[in-house]
């Protein structure tokens, strides 16, 4: 389950980026969900960042963040599986036109390993392009 919710990192960016959405759990304190407990989330029960306090964060599922960057911003994302020897996956964000997320770094310097480290990238680049 922890895998749906985005890292706390990328949840306190989009907090600084107005991300103000109904979520159903909240960061409390320096948390990273690799190390996903009780202590690290709390049931917001349908609260957003706004209504938050004692600099709490909401925790977003990747799917309502993808769906806040077409909505507010025209920002889209596409996660495309290839096969060469093994699946990896290729990533774009498109912003009036295709900007290519550089590849993962593997062993034959293609793609990503995985669907989800392809999500994470791409999470990544969409705050990076809404910051600027």
């Amino acid at each position: 389950m922890k895998n749906e919710f985005i890292p706390f990192q990328q949840a306190l960016k989009l907090k600084e980026l107005g991300f103000d959405e109904e979520c159903l759990f909240a960061y409390y304190g320096k948390s990273d969900l690799s190390n996903f407990k009780e202590s690290d989330y709390e049931l917001c029960g349908d609260r957003n960042n706004s209504s938050l306090k004692d600099g709490r964060v909401s925790a977003p599922l990747y799917q309502q963040v993808f769906r806040w960057f077409r909505e507010k911003h025209n920002l889209y994302v596409v996660i495309i599986p290839t096969i060469t020897m093994y699946w990896t996956f290729k990533t774009m964000t498109v912003v009036e036109g295709i900007v290519e997320v550089p590849p993962y770094n593997h062993v034959d310097g293609n793609d990503y390993p995985t669907y989800e480290e392809a999500e994470l990238v791409c999470l990544k680049k969409l705050i990076e392009i809404t910051k600027n």
